[in-house]
Order: structure tokens, then C-alpha cells, then sequence
């Protein structure tokens, strides 16, 4: 087994660029809210799936996610209709709209953006994760994310 590459505290390490396809997005989250502490989340991706969704519902029971808000891509959202339950349990608003971006905004004890190859999915391919710890990427990510036209939202 392939060791996995360390992500270490953002405060320390303001920008960390890992390629790996020893982990998924959800362990990323994961690690960082060790560092964050209970954070509001917000996601844009392609195509989301069970296992992200899995791992974030877990995080919110263990209090960890206090809140969190989903950019999807609407077509994708389609090929992807049977887990929309699971949409409803793990976030408090998702959007659909034309997005083909990967990014992640965790807004706990500071913010931190990862920037991702990864749909939501899992592909056990390389991936690419850049972690940053800026309030300006954070407050630009979210401008952007809630300046799209969304077609529905659950």
C-alpha cells in the first residue's frame, strides 16, 4: 500500500499542492477540519456521489460541518437523480447550474480553499488537490459560486 501524502496545518503551510490517488475528497475534508475546527462548507463539482456524501453526513453528526451549500452541474445532476436524497441529508442548499469547477471553501477558525481535479466521486486516478489558506481565494470562491444562475435548488 501506497503511503499517503501528508496535509498539514494551512496556518503553516499557506499553499500545499498534492498529486495522489491514495485519497478521496472526503478524507481531505476530513483533515482539514482537524485544523479548522467546525467549519460552514461550500462545494462546487461536477457530479457528486455516494461515498463524499457518506463521509460528509458523518462529519455533520460529529458536528464538525455546521453548515453546507452545494454548487452542482445540472446536467450532471440527471445522470445522477438516485442520490438527490442523499443531497437533502448532507447539505442545506444545493444549487444546480452550468459548473464544471472543483472547489471547496471551509469556513472554520480560518479559511481554507482546495482547489481539485475531483468531482465528488470516486475515480482512483491521480488526482490534483491545492490547498490554500487565503480569506481573499475564499471570498473570491464564493463570490463567484453565488453569482451563477441556478436552474433548481433543493
Amino acid at each position: 500500500m501506497k503511503p499517503k501524502p501528508t496535509i498539514y496545518d494551512p496556518r503553516e503551510r499557506k499553499v500545499q499542492v498534492i498529486l495522489t490517488d491514495t485519497f478521496q475528497l472526503g478524507y481531505v475534508l476530513e483533515h482539514l477540519l482537524a485544523f479548522t475546527g467546525a467549519a460552514r462548507i461550500t462545494v462546487s463539482t461536477y457530479s457528486t456521489g455516494e461515498e463524499f456524501l457518506r463521509k460528509l453526513i458523518a462529519l455533520r453528526h460529529k458536528g464538525l460541518v455546521r453548515s453546507a451549500h452545494l454548487f452542482s452541474d445540472f446536467k450532471a445532476a440527471e445522470k445522477t437523480a438516485r442520490v438527490n436524497p442523499m443531497l437533502r441529508a448532507a447539505y442545506d442548499e444545493v444549487r444546480f447550474c452550468q459548473n464544471h469547477s472543483k472547489v471547496m471553501v471551509i469556513e472554520g477558525d480560518f479559511p481554507v480553499v482546495v482547489i481539485s481535479s475531483q468531482n465528488q466521486t470516486r475515480g482512483n486516478r491521480l488526482e490534483n488537490y491545492a490547498i490554500l489558506h487565503s480569506r481573499e481565494a475564499a471570498d473570491y470562491c464564493l463570490a463567484t459560486l453565488r453569482g451563477l444562475a441556478t436552474y433548481q435548488v433543493l
